[in-house]
């Protein structure tokens, strides 16, 4: 199955306050993918790489482990699933696989794709270099429904800067290096 040549990937006002800068239709940039999820991903027979989007920064992924930590401290894990990222630091699930899973085993599973502040330490290269295609916003009122981020309400805006909220979901094609 082929891969997708644009991802959505989810962008917290976080990162920006904390020194990156803000981005823009038409930006490279070079970052690391980030995948967290909301449960234990499956082992799976099939040997297959493919990530089908479901919405927002949702996919449904069939992957590769290529890397599991050893390091209890900096806990995470490696997916190829066409393109590579590693799991969420500090992730209420720590490493998202069955405690039977190893390197080489192929898994399945809902995923999320985020540009992190920072990942785990571990022994691959994953930057990627990523144009911005387009810029969603989340303008969502959580005061009306506090704690509730299952009804995001997306705005198409030229810039991060455009409109200051919490998050955003960066529209980006991967670049071949």
């Amino acid at each position: 199955m082929p891969v997708k040549s644009t991802w959505n990937l989810h962008l917290q006002r976080v990162v920006i306050d904390d020194g990156e800068p803000e981005r823009h239709v038409g930006d490279v940039f070079d970052w690391t993918l980030v995948f967290w999820s909301d449960k234990v991903l499956l082992r799976a027979a099939e040997k297959i790489k493919a990530a089908i989007p479901l919405a927002d920064n949702y996919y449904h992924v069939s992957a590769e482990v290529i890397y599991i930590s050893q390091d209890p401290s900096q806990a995470g894990c490696i997916l190829d699933f066409g393109m590579q990222a590693i799991s969420e630091m500090g992730g209420l699930l720590g490493i998202p696989l069955q405690p039977e899973c190893k390197e080489g085993d192929y898994v399945t599973g809902e995923i999320r794709l985020e540009l992190p502040l920072c990942t785990v330490v571990h022994p691959h290269k994953l930057i990627r270099k990523w144009r911005v295609e387009g810029i969603s916003a989340d303008v969502a009122d959580y005061c009306v429904t506090p704690g509730d981020i299952s009804k995001p309400c997306y705005q198409e805006v030229p810039g991060t800067d455009a409109i200051r909220t919490g998050s955003y979901v960066l529209h980006c094609s991967a670049i071949e290096s």
